[in-house]
């Protein structure tokens, strides 16, 4: 089964269930759930399923509006509809998603990672080796947040570049997706693609910066564009690629693996759930999304001086999640600082 969300311009956000070329909305039926969550955590969900939440509302939604989904992915779907991340907080609350990532999961992601740092500090740093290999050995995997959940977006809709970024570069991930039953034990309930654009100039320069390089308003990072549910997705290898095109062009271009079966670490994903939630448990109400990590990195020669603004990130993800496709757009720089710098 294969979801997603999108916006109705006429009345806020809506959830549909993909069946066969078209969108069957369940929100334009006679239990009008407004997303995942609600389907998850209010029409019992996390006692069901999430499958047979999704099968509940679309029984009741025989009269339901039906949209072509190519038009939606393509965004011609028109009469004020636009694709959203296919998994949020609820509408009031965008805080009960939770966002946390991780780096360096894949061998070819922490040698690049490492002959960066060195190029940029003109030393012999090896703390990403180090951590990849300290994954493998059964340690502590590199996790980390993105701060605000209304900042991750999606498909079709801009990734911010702020005005002091030093190199912008996109990461393709594959994201799982989880839920807390109402027993008290978390479930994967789908699976996403996601783009973790991350600030890889400042972050070479000094790990410490890996907050700053990976936080930032208006769109750090994409999801989508489908949610699919984890009993129709084959997480053990997934086929990624990533292109970039400036001014139409295709300036960049890698393809490369990711899943269960090429993380570095025992267990695979297993390993980094337990570092995750050992530590932050999940609470009743929360969803939460991880990003695994990527195999595909471009380097300055990849992509020289990074992300500019006018560019698009076209990210392609197997097992029926489809491509994320994202436009950079400059980040405005607000003037927050004119009475403390009058003070100063």
């Amino acid at each position: 089964m294969r979801l997603l969300q999108f916006a109705d311009a006429a009345d806020g956000q809506h959830v549909g269930v993909v069946e066969g070329d078209e969108v069957v909305d369940l929100t334009d039926g006679e239990l009008k759930p407004r997303s995942v969550h609600e389907l998850y955590y209010g029409m019992g969900g996390d006692s069901a399923g999430l499958v047979a939440a999704t099968n509940r509302a679309l029984a009741a939604a025989k009269r339901a509006r039906r949209i072509p989904l190519a038009a939606l992915l393509a965004g011609r779907a028109g009469d004020g509809l636009e694709l959203r991340k296919p998994v949020s907080g609820p509408p009031h609350d965008g805080r009960l998603l939770r966002v946390w990532l991780a780096g360096v999961t894949h061998e070819v992601s922490a040698k690049l990672r490492d002959i960066e740092a060195q190029q940029a500090t003109g030393g012999t740093l090896s703390v990403y080796d180090q951590k990849y290999h300290e994954s493998a050995r059964g340690g502590r995997p590199e996790l980390f947040p993105k701060t605000d959940p209304d900042a991750v977006v999606g498909h079709r809709q801009p990734v911010t570049r702020p005005g002091s970024t030093d190199r912008l570069v996109p990461e393709t991930e594959l994201v799982s997706v989880y839920g807390l039953r109402r027993n008290g034990q978390i479930e994967r309930i789908g699976f996403t693609g996601g783009n973790d654009v991350t600030d890889n100039g400042i972050e070479a320069a000094n790990p410490l910066n890996l907050p700053q390089a990976k936080n930032w308003a208006g769109g750090c990072a994409s999801l989508g564009p489908l949610l699919v549910t984890a009993d129709a997705f084959d997480a053990r290898v997934v086929r990624v690629s990533c292109e970039v095109l400036r001014a139409g062009q295709r300036l960049a271009y890698k393809e490369g693996e990711t899943g269960d079966a090429r993380l570095n670490m025992p267990d695979g994903l297993l390993h980094m759930e337990r570092m995750l939630f050992g530590r932050l448990p999940l609470r009743p109400g929360e969803l939460q999304v991880l990003f695994w990590g990527t195999p595909i990195v471009f380097s300055q020669d990849d992509i020289r001086g990074g992300l500019q603004s006018g560019d698009v990130m076209r990210l392609t993800f197997g097992g029926g999640i489809g491509v994320l496709e994202n436009p950079v757009e400059a980040l405005a720089v607000p003037d927050q600082l004119a009475e403390l710098r009058d003070v100063g």
